[in-house]
């Protein structure tokens, strides 16, 4: 990790993470809000934040038999359907839940949409019916059902006005007046073969009333929306379009569908140097899914993309870039308990132990055994687990239950080892979003579900070889962090407790006479922090946001150590945040970060302060490009600002890395055979004298 001939350190490639891969099903982009909401096949809800470095927020759980089909925001406001028949609205302010449920007529619901002044919502179901809704005051009130049409209705989209409302179903598309609730248009698609129906699968609805639908014939049409005319056809792909997508300058539509290649069509008329008797003309291709596309979003320059495949794929054009985040489970997804050497995996509804190989040990005799195996009870999906660093607690918490479970692991036989659970917890051990246990193994943090921000510690009391753990105290840290804690860590003496959430707030707790207080609030930043971690033996907090701003803060002393804005080194990924940092235990300015897959050194102290100085320098005076890392804007007098970055491995498919003894770093990635061979046959064209 430094640069002295000692400096080396051994790193722990965890590579039997066989985390399944979950396919995308939908998404809608909030442009108030920045976020991207985006479902997956097992009900679960993501919400990203998109304002620079895409990074995961919350995460809204599913489970068995739910099947969210469609997205919607309205400003802060976000609107799911699934297949149940509900239309329903989550609350985000805190710990993600449903906020107002409605069952819609027509049983199934498959498509919602907002009008562009988010005043109606509407929602398309399987018996034909369109409901519409009106959104004043934050409420959700009942407008009116429009005709019931024959079959489902698979997509809708609204027109600019608010009034219209175009809807695609089988062999047609229609537009609606919403005002009186009848149908103006009806265009029917044709048929690729007289016996099967064609499925308009996505609609899209220009300024000037241009319409456009993506059909199970591979055709992308065009239509007038205000004569109900075909104006022109193109053959996109021999299977089906799937979903469409309108860029900002709504001059370029993005098209995608079971072929995993996303096509680009500029509009002839936009002012552009072309001319042609076409409305659309296909421009260029865009390639990074493996499987089917199902749902495209825009924001900016940006196109977000996700399929079967899991990946949300972030393109842009020109230059084009393209950033791919993996279907990882949100963190802490695995945990490493250092004083036992053993590893917990969370997948999605069990969990996993695994072991550690020794230091310094020939290959033969390295380790990467699993010794236990944890399923959730009823299959539910698992919202939090930890593991002890002495390896002998485990715990974890689904929606309906929270479980303690003693570890007693026999490294000599571990077919001797023994798993029991502890029943007689206390009252205030209940279900929790993010558990945590103190270095010493005695002490246990559950932030509690309920919302009002509360964190109950509990300690671990031995007596006659029969330990019990205690309620000692509930923290009320909702009085400083008004949002849910996304990044915790608790100092190696278990004397301090940092936490951090989405508003940006960073508070220190200390640890007097038993109890918690809150000791400082760290300065606020403008955006929420992305990774977080202690320095050992030390009063010292670094933390790293997603515009890659990142700073060292002595909580003791009330003083910025160091502040800069991250300049990545070349081969790094300047997309994706600061997610992990680990100090180095035997240098007190050097530590490890990861950015998407990758694992960078930092060095900062005032050695590195001079030398960066004198190389830019040297660099003015050559005219060359100055090398430093940093900028002009301090966060406090006397912090420094200079460092040297360095990328040190490319790591796959990176899930976390944790420091492990005096010169040990273990690198949790996810195995990417099993994220590959779960997926069904991707779409196979035959080429002429291809194989």
């Amino acid at each position: 990790v430094t640069d002295k001939a000692d400096g080396a350190c051994q790193l722990h490639d965890v590579r039997f993470y066989n985390l399944l891969p979950r396919a995308i099903v939908c998404s809608s982009f909030g442009q108030s809000s920045r976020k991207l909401a985006l479902a997956r096949d097992d009900g679960t809800i993501e919400v990203w934040n998109m304002a620079y470095a895409p990074f995961l927020e919350k995460t809204i759980p599913g489970g068995e038999g739910v099947s969210i089909e469609g997205l919607a925001w309205a400003g802060q406001r976000l609107f799911s359907v699934s297949l149940a028949g509900t239309l329903i609205e989550w609350d985000l302010s805190k710990i993600p839940c449903v906020k107002q449920s409605i069952l819609v007529t027509g049983n199934a619901a498959w498509c919602v949409d907002v009008s562009k002044d988010e005043r109606l919502l509407a929602v398309g179901t399987e018996g034909g019916y369109i409901n519409v809704y009106r959104l004043d005051n934050e409420e959700l009130a009942y407008e009116r059902i429009l005709d019931k049409q024959e079959g489902r209705i698979v997509c809708c989209n609204f027109d600019w006005t608010g009034n219209f409302l175009v809807t695609g179903s089988t062999d047609a598309v229609r537009v609606w007046d919403v005002r009186n609730g009848h149908a103006v248009h009806k265009m029917t698609t044709g048929r690729a073969h007289n016996k099967q129906e064609t499925t308009v699968w996505a609609v899209l609805v220009l300024k000037d009333f241009t319409i456009l639908s993506a059909d199970s014939r591979g055709k992308l049409v065009v239509y007038d929306g205000q004569m109900g005319t075909v104006l022109e056809q193109h053959l996109v792909s021999t299977a089906d379009l799937l979903c469409l997508a309108l860029n900002e300058e709504k001059n370029i539509v993005f098209v995608g569908g079971v072929e995993p290649i996303i096509r680009v069509f500029d509009r002839a008329d936009s002012g552009g140097s072309v001319r042609t008797d076409k409305l659309f003309v296909r421009s260029h291709n865009r390639r990074g899914h493996t499987h089917d596309i199902k749902t495209l979003a825009t924001y900016g320059r940006y196109l977000f993309s996700g399929g079967i495949d899991g990946s949300l794929l972030v393109t842009s054009s020109p230059p084009f870039t393209l950033d791919t985040h993996f279907p990882l489970l949100p963190g802490p997804a695995s945990m490493v308990a250092a004083d036992s050497r053993l590893v917990l995996l969370k997948y999605v509804n069990y969990l996993e132990v695994w072991t550690l190989g020794p230091a310094n040990a020939p290959a033969p005799a390295l380790g990467g055994n699993k010794v236990l195996q944890i399923r959730s009870k009823n299959d539910d999906q698992i919202l939090a687990a930890a593991i002890a660093p002495n390896g002998r607690w485990i715990v974890y918490s689904t929606e309906h239950i929270v479980r303690l479970l003693r570890y007693d692991y026999n490294r000599k036989e571990p077919v001797n080892s023994r798993l029991v659970r502890v029943r007689n917890t206390p009252e205030h051990f209940a279900v929790c979003y993010r558990a945590q246990f103190t270095a010493d193994s005695k002490g246990l943090f559950l932030y509690d579900r309920t919302g009002g921000g509360t964190i109950n510690f509990f300690s671990c009391a031995a007596a006659d070889d029969s330990e019990e753990w205690d309620h000692k105290q509930s923290i009320d840290a909702g009085r400083w962090l008004s949002e849910m804690v996304t990044l915790s860590a608790v100092s190696q003496c278990s004397r301090y407790l940092v936490c951090a959430d989405l508003a940006s707030s960073i508070v220190v707790f200390e640890r007097t006479a038993a109890k918690w207080k809150r000791s400082i609030s760290l300065p606020r930043y403008k955006l929420p922090p992305t990774a977080l971690a202690l320095q050992p033996g030390r009063t010292r907090v670094a933390v790293a946001f997603s515009d890659h701003k990142l700073f060292v803060y002595d909580f003791d002393q009330f003083a910025f150590v160091f502040s800069t804005y991250l300049r990545l080194p070349a081969g790094t990924d300047p997309n994706h945040p600061i997610s992990g940092i680990a100090f180095d235990p035997r240098h007190e300015s050097a530590m490890v970060l990861q950015n998407g897959s990758k694992i960078v050194t930092l060095r900062f102290g005032p050695d590195i302060e001079e030398e960066v100085l004198q190389q830019e320098e040297t660099s003015r005076a050559k005219k060359w490009r100055p090398v430093a890392n940093g900028s002009e804007q301090q966060d406090g007098e006397g912090s420094l600002t200079k460092c040297k970055l360095r990328m040190v491995r490319d790591a796959p498919r990176l899930v976390s890395i944790e420091w492990l003894g005096e010169s040990e770093l273990v690198a949790i990635q996810a195995n990417a055979l099993s994220m590959v061979e779960h997926l069904p046959a991707a779409f196979r064209i035959k080429r002429y004298g291809k194989t």
